[in-house]
């Protein structure tokens, strides 16, 4: 048993504080990014059109102003409308967490779209280079919500249980860890060991996204059930989690990926 007695602040300049959870999450980011960049270089040495890594950069920044955008609104809307209506000042208060997976993902959607559209590149093949690149960006971020000391699990006689001694002292399920590991770096390494085997033969074609969504939804699910939750959708005798409604959703979207793999003639065409 393990007790959590981290201060949520890293250090401190002057009256500034600094967050373990911004750190945690920008680091996320970042590595998503590196990520993100050697993939599309991979792609680029095999004749694949992709964008430049001037454009790409572009895309990136906003695409991560769009996802801490779409996070925080998904956190508001689907998990505590009613707490945020009442105290509308809270919203932009991001150092005491409160990040929607889901928010994010649809903001980035759009954005995504948004983008290709203008520099006429494939929707798949950015699809399946940010679900390979994101995999990785929640394995990490979800340690930022573990020092938080949020989206704790329920009370526990494991040994594997922590104490969060910001919640009370009560052994829990780290719950934030089993998401890091199965939703994200188990996610990640299964996605780099499919595109390392089959590279520019898979990517284009949604199996990259497909696997992600299985994978993510299905872990999340399951976890949610150890999860401490207070805010369940009620379907006649069966009471599920908003995480747990939100990922069936998302595992149907993976499966009707594995129907709709036709390529775009990504080898076809002249890089930019």
């Amino acid at each position: 048993m393990f007790t959590l007695s981290i201060s949520p602040i890293a250090f401190s300049i002057g009256a500034l504080n600094v967050y373990w959870y911004g750190i945690v999450y920008a680091s996320a980011l970042l590595l998503s990014w590196c990520v993100a960049v050697w993939a599309l270089n991979k792609l680029r040495n095999n004749g694949v059109n992709v964008p430049s890594k001037e454009v790409f950069d572009k895309f990136m920044f906003w695409a991560i102003i769009s996802i801490i955008i779409g996070a925080r609104l998904g956190h508001v809307l689907f998990f505590d409308l009613k707490y945020y209506m009442q105290y509308p000042s809270e919203i932009i208060m991001l150092r005491n967490g409160g990040l929607s997976f889901h928010g994010a993902v649809i903001s980035l959607v759009i954005y995504s779209y948004l983008f290709i559209k203008k520099y006429n590149f494939s929707l798949k093949l950015f699809a399946d280079i940010l679900c390979l690149a994101g995999a990785l960006g929640i394995g990490i971020g979800r340690f930022a919500n573990f020092i938080n000391q949020e989206l704790y699990g329920k009370i526990s006689t494991s040994n594997a249980s922590v104490i969060f001694l910001l919640v009370d002292h009560m052994p829990r399920y780290p719950t934030q860890i089993f998401e890091s590991f199965f939703e994200g770096f188990l996610n990640f390494w299964i996605l780099f060991i499919i595109f390392r085997l089959k590279g520019v033969k898979i990517i284009g074609t949604g199996v990259i996204v497909s696997v992600f969504c299985t994978v993510y939804s299905s872990a999340r699910f399951i976890v949610e059930f150890y999860k401490e939750v207070e805010t369940y959708v009620y379907f006649d005798a069966i009471a599920l989690t908003i995480g747990q409604t939100l990922s069936i959703t998302l595992f149907l979207f993976g499966v009707f990926m594995l129907h709709w793999r036709e390529t775009d003639g990504l080898l076809k065409r002249k890089n930019r």
